[in-house]
Formats: structure tokens, C-alpha cells, sequence
């Protein structure tokens, strides 16, 4: 629910009935799992999730003796969030690495265009 809320606008009924609502569309609700943007997580739900994420009890091992089903989303939660974690830290090297590469290749460009004029200058007669 903190995770999923839209625009980052954390629901304050957070209850197991609140929670039974949002998961009732079996299907929409497995799907919005699946099509989830790890890559864009609202900081407003990462401040939320927080209290969750430091609660001892937050482990799929220690959920799954409630509910298998339960743990399976403990384990995605504590996942989609390391996820971002590494994300957050990886693409700026990313994006840093590409442009790097882009210059990479205009510089080669530019070398391969010297190497050819210098090879026809070497081939070429001289004359006086």
C-alpha cells in the first residue's frame, strides 16, 4: 500500500481491511506487482516504508509462519526497495559511462579521420 500509493500520496489507512480492499482484484492487483516502476519510487513512500523496514519482525522467514502469501510480499517489498537503493546509486555511473562511450566514439571518429588522411598523405607522390 505505501509502496503502490499514487503520486507518492501515502494513504493514512494503512489497516489489514484498507489493505484486503486494495488486494480484492486478484488479478489487478498481481499485475500492478508486475508492472511496478522500481525505477521511480516516490519519496514520500520510501520515508513511509521506513518504520516497516526497521521493524524486526519485517522478514519473510518470521511472515511466512503467518502466511506464505504474506511473506512472499514482505520479500518483494524488502526487494523493490533494495532494488532502488542500488538503482539510486548505479545510474549516475550509468549515465556517466554513456556519455563517456558517446565520447568515446566522437573521438574516435575524429582519429579515424586523421589516421585516413595521413595514410593518403603517405601513399601520395611527392612532387617539385
Amino acid at each position: 500500500m505505501v509502496l503502490m500509493a499514487p503520486g507518492g500520496r501515502v494513504p493514512k489507512d494503512r489497516s489489514w481491511k484498507a489493505a484486503k480492499v486494495m488486494m480484492a482484484k486478484v488479478d489487478a492487483f498481481l499485475d500492478s506487482l508486475v508492472t511496478f516502476n522500481k525505477e521511480k519510487i516516490p519519496e514520500a513512500c520510501l520515508k513511509a516504508i521506513q518504520p516497516y523496514l526497521k521493524d524486526p519482525e519485517f522478514q519473510p522467514d518470521l511472515v511466512a509462519s503467518k502466511s506464505l502469501a504474506a511473506a512472499g510480499l514482505c520479500s518483494w517489498v524488502l526487494n523493490i526497495v533494495r532494488f532502488y537503493e542500488v538503482y539510486c546509486e548505479v545510474e549516475p555511473k550509468r549515465q556517466a559511462l554513456s556519455k563517456a562511450n558517446a565520447e568515446l566514439a566522437t573521438a574516435q571518429g575524429k582519429l579515424g579521420a586523421i589516421k585516413s588522411k595521413i595514410h593518403v598523405c603517405h601513399l601520395a607522390p611527392i612532387t617539385l
